[in-house]
């Protein structure tokens, strides 16, 4: 047969930054969904159980909860920090302002530093 690729638009195909944080903006908003669902039915299923009360009751299973909490809430604030200020500039952007490169290096820049924030105010 032929040695042609099957698309060869895929590797002259240069990826984009706004492209790129579309997919991570879409990404980012299934896993909020899921977090709040996953949490909800994770209340629900805390409180009408007694069998998960006492396991609490163990100091081995509260750190490794405790533990595993912080690294949910970690990767939660990240999502959300993400998903709401990418939210924001695409408000920004069908508005017609600040449609140019600097702007979206700047937007990167605000989410790195909330993101400095986020562990920071974790660790301490």
């Amino acid at each position: 047969m032929y040695n042609r690729p099957l698309s060869p638009h895929i590797t002259i195909y240069a990826v984009q930054i706004s492209s790129l944080a579309s997919v991570w903006h879409r990404i980012s908003g299934i896993f909020l969904t899921s977090f709040i669902v996953f949490c909800i039915i994770w209340v629900q299923l805390v409180v009408y159980s007694n069998y998960t009360r006492s396991l609490f009751n163990f100091n081995l299973l509260n750190t490794f909860w405790l533990f595993f909490y912080e690294i949910l809430l970690i990767i939660f604030l990240l999502g959300l920090f993400y998903h709401t200020f990418n939210g924001l500039k695409q408000i920004i952007w069908d508005l017609g302002i600040f449609l140019n490169q600097k702007f979206l290096f700047l937007f990167f820049l605000i989410i790195s530093f909330f993101i400095c924030v986020i562990i920071l105010l974790l660790i301490f």
